[in-house]
């Protein structure tokens, strides 16, 4: 009974099986799927050089046509639409990558003689954003250590002065700021995202 529906939705139209997907039919995303897939993923390795990222990327327009099904359109065409978001989803990529990879060079070019300035000079709204977010999430104390150490460059001994605390309290403290940053910084979903923070704050 499966075969024969399968075998009935392969005889179908696009226009037909995107009515369907509307209407929640599973087996018409997977009718569209095998229909497609093989020209979105040459589409998807051409631009990113990469079989696994090109196949994510597929399912990744799949799972989005699904979640996005009842704003859908079957009038329209459904190759020049799957081919639009596509592109746009592969477009979206490559800009990414390219502020991470022009991040990344101009923090290493920088990381002998980093400043407060040149650090804000390299880093676009959203990394600044979540930078000071994820500092500004620590305990009181544990944020000014960790401010005057990682982006002031003082080091134990003269924050234990400048504060009047015990040198082994800042360290602990300081070593408490790491821990718990590290723990954010593992949360973020993007890893290139995740790679740059991490650069940015304990190896600058």
């Amino acid at each position: 009974m499966i075969h024969k529906q399968f075998n009935e939705l392969s005889k179908k139209k696009d226009k037909e099986l995107v009515e369907l997907l509307i209407g929640g039919s599973q087996e018409a995303l997977g009718e569209l799927y095998a229909r497609h897939r093989e020209w979105l993923m040459y589409l998807c390795k051409q631009n990113l050089k990469n079989e696994a990222d090109a196949e994510d990327v597929v399912n990744d327009i799949f799972l989005k046509l699904w979640e996005s099904r009842h704003i859908l359109n079957s009038e329209l065409s459904f190759t020049g639409y799957l081919r639009t978001i596509t592109e746009n989803y592969i477009k979206n990529i490559l800009r990414h990558l390219d502020v991470h990879s022009r991040f990344a060079k101009n923090i290493y070019m920088n990381a002998k003689d980093s400043t407060n300035e040149t650090e804000d000079s390299i880093i676009d709204n959203d990394y600044t954003k979540i930078l000071n977010e994820l500092i500004e999430s620590l305990p009181s104390g544990q944020k000014e250590i960790f401010r005057l150490h990682r982006i002031e460059k003082l080091t134990y001994q003269e924050i234990s002065e400048f504060l009047q605390i015990p040198v082994d309290n800042v360290r602990k403290q300081a070593s408490r700021a790491s821990k718990k940053l590290k723990d954010q910084i593992s949360k973020i979903t993007d890893i290139h995202f995740q790679t740059v923070i991490t650069f940015l704050i304990f190896f600058s």
